[in-house]
């Protein structure tokens, strides 16, 4: 465990923009006295790009008499400047894990340690929950609970003190206010790692059928036994089949019928449509409106994924790319159904916000996406896809993953989804670029995603 400290300056580049030299010539003598005051705590300066300085020490005592000296003397020498060329650094401090690599380090511990300085006030530090219980009772200066706050990529809320500085007023001095414990992030995992957590359950059904009609040679006797032994399925199956988007002059009135007019892959896909969309249910009008909102943009995900294997000559891939694309957010699915749990269980008194809803499931959907279709024990490939889709490296020569990637940007730009509009040139994204798609290809695509809303 190391104490990290991260600093950054408020408003560098208006500094910077305003007087560049005087500028240069302040961030110069500040970090020599964040150098010296530093290694006097016993800590070392690992990198300072820019207007960062970040720093560790192998207590977190030692981190926060280094940050309670430095800002104390920056104050002093900002007091000597004119008030538009005072620069003021944010600290934060964390304890946990690091990397030691080259020189640098790395992990989750420094992750959070940027977090925290983002939250903190010009001049001011700010620090995590692990080390207020490390200093609290060691330092002359008072401290203010400022809540728990989500990180990206961290399972886990992290809470975050501040600092009274010489001068201020401390304000609530507490460890955490006894309705945090029961917030709806804490309850929400909780939740999950308790042996009452009900999972989304996968029905097989509709895989087996695409598995099937994957095949060179299909069974058309055996695919049609596995629609028919399932009511449900064999209406829904019908009832698409006689649709719009399919309809033929004569109506079609059995699954065998279903199948010679539409194929088997086709079929398959209705059926994997049907079985997954049980799931995307709720008695609760607040998370049903979501997860509504939720299964269009999978659907369309998966139509949009499947036309790219097609029109990109890669048909072979096609039935995985459908399937690819109605579960990459399935995440989303699992946060929403264990909200649901939680209120009906008296966890939380109250649905969180929309802003928070939406930001869990924005940091987590991948990494719960990921577990969940683990425990269903789903392909490998649809597990990375629920888990890397956002990721900003690309791994070359990754069909599929592209394939997911295009359809979800493509359903996103034309308000498919749970966040409305949301604009995007797709022809010059580097997904459409791997395909080497031009603007008429993307504009048949967007044509294809509006006919697509009978699977909805």
């Amino acid at each position: 465990m190391t104490a990290v400290l991260s600093a950054d300056v408020k408003g560098y580049s208006t500094l910077m923009g305003e007087d560049e030299e005087h500028t240069v010539n302040t961030i110069t003598a500040y970090r020599k006295i964040f150098t010296a005051v530093v290694e006097k705590n016993q800590g070392r300066i690992v990198d300072s790009p820019g207007d960062n300085i970040l720093a560790d020490f192998n207590s977190a005592l030692n981190a926060v008499n280094s940050a309670l000296e430095i800002q104390g003397t920056l104050g002093t020498r900002n007091a000597g400047l004119p008030e538009n060329r005072r620069m003021f650094f944010r600290i934060g401090i964390n304890l946990g894990d690091i990397i030691h690599k080259d020189g640098r380090i790395y992990g989750e511990g420094v992750n959070i340690a940027a977090r925290i300085e983002s939250l903190a006030d010009p001049g001011g530090i700010s620090i995590s929950g692990d080390v207020y219980n490390q200093v609290k009772n060691k330092v002359g200066h008072g401290f203010e609970y400022m809540g728990a706050h989500t990180v990206k990529n961290i399972a886990e809320p992290v809470r975050i003190y501040r600092i009274a500085l010489k001068g201020e007023t401390p304000g609530n001095i507490v460890e955490a206010p006894a309705a945090e414990a029961t917030s709806f992030l804490e309850a929400f995992k909780s939740y999950l790692t308790s042996k009452k957590a009900v999972l989304p359950a996968f029905d097989a059904t509709g895989l087996k059928i695409q598995q099937e009609a994957s095949k060179t040679d299909p069974d058309t006797d055996a695919i049609e036994k596995m629609i028919t032994c399932d009511p449900s399925l064999t209406s829904h199956v019908l009832r698409i089949a006689n649709s719009a988007f399919y309809k033929g002059i004569k109506q079609v009135s059995t699954v065998r019928a279903a199948i010679v007019r539409l194929g088997s892959r086709e079929v398959a896909n209705i059926a994997i449509l049907v079985t997954q969309k049980r799931t995307f249910q709720s008695k609760d009008p607040y998370i049903n409106k979501m997860m509504q909102n939720l299964w269009r943009h999978s659907v369309g995900c998966a139509v949009s994924a499947q036309w790219v294997a097609n029109r990109s000559g890669l048909p072979a891939k096609s039935q995985e790319a459908f399937t690819a694309g109605l579960l990459h957010d399935i995440g989303k699915l699992l946060i929403l159904t264990t909200t649901d749990e939680i209120k009906r269980a008296g966890a939380i008194k109250q649905h969180p916000s929309g802003d928070l809803l939406e930001e869990v499931m924005d940091n987590y959907h991948t990494v719960y996406g990921y577990a969940l279709l683990r425990t269903w024990n789903l392909p490998d490939h649809y597990c990375s896809i629920a888990r890397d889709h956002h990721k900003a490296d690309l791994k070359k020569n990754d069909d599929l993953m592209m394939m997911v990637r295009l359809a979800n940007k493509t359903t996103n730009s034309m308000g498919i989804g749970l966040k409305g509009v949301e604009p995007c040139v797709l022809v010059v994204t580097p997904e459409a670029d791997y395909f080497e798609f031009s603007e008429v290809d993307m504009a048949e695509l967007e044509i294809k995603l509006e006919n697509s809303k009978v699977f909805s």
